[in-house]
């Protein structure tokens, strides 16, 4: 299948996949630490537990992107990561002790890069070289329709977390019926996937220390937000309206930022998601009473719409020929790491000094990578404005 046709083919086989896996992956996101806090499971203990798994994401992840650069097959891991994605989540369901909660810390670390990594790899390869950033959001933006649909629908219809997590892992086998009649064409000049020949790039290593300190954050912003919520006061049904929230803002900014991203270049999204991402830690820290948490939902569209977007464009404008999967196998670590530490860190906080503290460490360390971001790009003298061609 070869041309415009089998390039249009290819992305609405990945958009349908996109749908089911990200409707999986908030039903995970947004209740695994809650069903954790639910069976007597303490925030330090659930921190720990989720650094297990980033750990394991953070290795594998970089094995699973030079065995794609490697095979030039992507889309094979990412079918074997759905696989074994799925039967994870149905173990979740009857997780109840913190030795259980373990072992799937262990599995979903391993498995999950395979398709977080990868997905955005095949997504970037089906566009071709125009309009990258408007396509890259149209495939985007069904992965939030499904994150809506599994936060805003199905905790009103199913008031049960082990039920929901069925449900998730059902979803990721239903994500691999499209991605079987997806036709990647083998790589014939297939790269090494080098650690060393990506690190070498002074640009893209720049930007993955910016990244580190924007990650360090993100527990804090998501994972321990859903467990404040229910601290607050808040029911499963409202932690399913804020993570619905959250997506309703994605499926606004999605194509928004594509446009942003061909019109202006990536480097200028990326400056403001580095902006929003501290402002949005530290405006959690203000909150005291539930029904607040939606307020700050609203920075998503830069610290998650325009950070998704833009940064995979920018890596993959970076990266050269052969070494495009090992690159953005760095660009996932470079997050993955940052969750390692900012969970353990944003666990310990909250439970001995208190949610508010938490939030704002997590707004400094930010702050941090918008410094290093804005060096990096608008400091040295060699750097290139035009960027349009992203």
């Amino acid at each position: 299948m070869d041309g415009v046709d089998g390039q249009a083919r290819n992305l609405w086989l990945l958009r349908a996949a996109c749908f089911f896996q990200i409707f999986s992956f908030g039903i995970q996101w947004s209740f695994s630490s809650v069903w954790m806090k639910d069976a007597g499971v303490g925030e330090t203990l659930i921190g720990l537990i989720s650094s297990t798994s980033i750990a394991l994401w953070f290795f594998s992840g970089l094995l699973w992107g030079r065995l794609a650069d490697r095979t030039g097959r992507p889309d094979r891991i990412v079918i074997a990561g759905s696989v074994l994605i799925g039967c994870s989540l149905f173990y979740l369901a009857y997780c109840q002790t913190s030795s259980q909660f373990f072992v799937y810390a262990v599995l979903i670390g391993i498995c999950l890069p395979m398709v977080s990594t990868l997905m955005p790899l095949l997504a970037v390869s089906a566009l071709g070289a125009g309009g990258r950033g408007k396509g890259y959001a149209s495939y985007r933006i069904f992965g939030s329709f499904g994150y809506v649909l599994g936060n805003l629908v199905m905790p009103r219809v199913l008031d049960d977390i082990h039920a929901l997590f069925i449900i998730a892992g059902c979803s990721f086998f239903i994500a691999l019926v499209p991605l079987f009649f997806v036709r990647v064409e083998r790589v014939q000049n297939r790269g090494q996937g080098s650690l060393r020949r990506a690190l070498a790039n002074r640009e893209l290593l720049g930007f993955l220390v910016a990244v580190f300190f924007f990650a360090l954050a993100i527990p804090a912003i998501f994972t321990f937000t859903w467990v404040y919520a229910r601290d607050l006061g808040g029911d499963a049904t409202f932690i399913g309206l804020l993570a619905a929230v959250q997506g309703g803002v994605a499926l606004v900014a999605l194509p928004l930022t594509g446009r942003g991203v061909d019109r202006f270049g990536a480097r200028w999204l990326l400056l403001l998601a580095f902006i929003a991402q501290p402002l949005r830690a530290f405006s959690l820290s203000l909150v005291g009473s539930f029904e607040w948490l939606l307020l700050p939902q609203g920075f998503h569209f830069f610290t998650w719409a325009g950070f998704e977007v833009a940064g995979v464009l920018f890596v993959a404008r970076l990266a050269t020929e052969g070494n495009k999967g090992t690159a953005q196998a760095l660009y996932m670590s470079a997050q993955v790491l940052g969750n390692l530490l900012g969970s353990a860190l944003a666990g310990y906080l909250a439970e001995h000094y208190g949610y508010g503290i938490m939030y704002q460490t997590s707004a400094a360390l930010a702050a941090i990578g918008l410094g290093v971001f804005a060096w990096q790009q608008w400091g040295a003298k060699d750097q290139v404005l035009g960027e349009r061609a992203v």
